[in-house]
């Protein structure tokens, strides 16, 4: 190889790792998954050439998946199309493999964190000399070595912002966090003109069953509503806890010929719980509450409270008419 050529090459080597460090510390920055993944799979095949990237891992009890739905929006949740969630996967090694159409090459990089192995990163090209057999891969096997250090601080910092929005008794978001919930769904609305409903209720004589039954059989009615709730809702809806036997459900996309009928669902499938007392003695648990369709508009300015005070008005008609009610709140 003549020295002019050698030459080239280190320059290009060198060109390279720079990039490579200033993504790194990119990654090593980012604290949420929108920023993780959008590094990993926008701003990684755009800074190094390449037509595609997807990331499979390991996930056999779902939590990285219901981690990323949980902190990602809709619009956002695009990113996971780039993502496979595996209860299992074989243990590759840093080499090409054969790409999917209409890719021409691909390179596959072990994604391993204190001898655990996290998943796969899979880079595809149209070059069909991109990725070749015998090449040198330990620019991207250093870069895939941080990237799952970052996947698993990430999740830790994931977590415990999870935590801080999430009611410790059934799970379900506080009332931060489903106010996070509400800017993020009215600031799309406004950008889309999406529309999203909104549901309050609370549960029917609930002082009566802590004076009658105690209070162990009250949170077990707390929580048995909120498993109820979440069957019967999609994984992008959201429920909030708003203080004692009140909750608020946040339903993006859901349309207004849709809500009444959602609203009836939510009621039968509470008025269906199996709750117990200590004596093994069935708690009857009925509900309340008041519901609307709301589409935002660009210079609009709803705030969650003021849609809550509206709703909370024919929350009280609904009780008023005999509790077991659900009622559509006038625009």
């Amino acid at each position: 190889m003549e020295l002019k050529e050698l030459l080239e090459n280190a320059r290009r080597n060198e060109a390279l790792l720079q990039r490579l460090q200033a993504f790194e510390l990119q990654l090593l920055s980012a604290q949420s998954w929108l920023d993780f993944l959008t590094l990993l799979l926008e701003a990684l095949p755009s800074q190094f050439e390449l037509d595609a990237v997807t990331l499979k891992v390991c996930d056999p009890e779902g939590v990285l998946k219901a981690s990323m739905l949980q902190s990602l929006d809709l619009e956002q949740g695009t990113l996971l199309n780039q993502i496979e969630f595996k209860a299992c996967l074989p243990m590759v090694k840093a080499e090409p493999i054969a790409p999917p159409p209409p890719w021409r090459t691909g390179l596959g990089l072990p994604l391993i964190r204190n001898g655990e192995y996290l998943g796969q990163l899979c880079l595809y090209s149209s070059n069909s000399d991109r990725f070749q057999n015998g090449m040198a891969t330990d620019f991207m096997q250093h870069l895939a070595a941080v990237i799952a250090a970052c996947l698993i601080m990430v999740k830790q910092s994931e977590e415990q912002s999870r935590l801080a929005l999430t009611d410790p008794l059934t799970a379900t978001e506080n009332r931060r966090g489903f106010e996070r919930s509400y800017q993020r769904e009215w600031s799309r609305g406004q950008r889309q003109y999406h529309v999203f409903a909104m549901v309050l209720l609370d549960i029917d004589h609930f002082k009566k069953v802590n004076d009658i039954h105690g209070h162990g059989t009250g949170d077990r009615v707390l929580r048995q509503l909120c498993k109820t709730l979440k069957g019967v809702m999609r994984p992008t809806d959201h429920i909030g806890r708003l203080g004692g036997e009140e909750f608020a459900l946040l339903l993006p996309g859901c349309q207004p010929d849709q809500l009444e009928m959602v609203a009836a669902r939510i009621q039968q499938a509470i008025r269906d719980m199996d709750v117990r007392n200590d004596d093994g003695k069935q708690v009857p648990i009925t509900s309340s509450g008041s519901y609307l369709s709301v589409t935002p508009r660009p210079h609009q300015n709803l705030g969650l409270a003021d849609l809550l005070d509206h709703l909370d008005g024919y929350l009280y008609q609904a009780k008023g008419k005999g509790r077991d009610c659900f009622i559509h709140a006038a625009d």
